[in-house]
């Protein structure tokens, strides 16, 4: 999956939900069209913020989010996935219940902090 090691594969489980390979990384969400449509202009920012390159699609009331990259998933598409983890919690309501106690991203820093802690 990674470019590197299995830290980037720790870190992408720690966000639940999404899958892996070692060319892209996919999610697939149940939300409203509303919420599609809030979820993709943020999906936009993130994207342009870490230039990728994200196929969202809408079908059957589900929006399905691809992020490809040809050399393997890397660091910028695991922050991308933390950022869309997020925006998904606060749009459909689950923010601070099960499986994340916590926002995604800060799961993230929590996770790094004690990975690099304990070298």
């Amino acid at each position: 999956m990674t470019r590197g090691d299995d830290t980037l594969q720790d870190a992408l489980q720690q966000l639940g939900g999404w899958s892996a390979d070692s060319t892209h990384i996919s999610r697939t969400l149940t939300i409203d069209e509303s919420q599609h449509a809030d979820l993709t202009e943020r999906i936009k920012i993130f994207a342009d913020a870490l230039e990728l390159s994200p196929d969202v699609r809408r079908f059957d009331g589900r929006t399905r989010i691809v992020i490809n990259h040809v050399d393997g998933v890397g660091l910028s598409e695991v922050k991308f996935a933390a950022r869309v983890e997020d925006a998904y919690q606060h749009l459909a309501g689950t923010f601070g219940s099960e499986p994340h106690d916590e926002p995604t991203t800060g799961a993230i820093r929590t996770w790094w902090h004690r990975r690099v802690g304990s070298r």
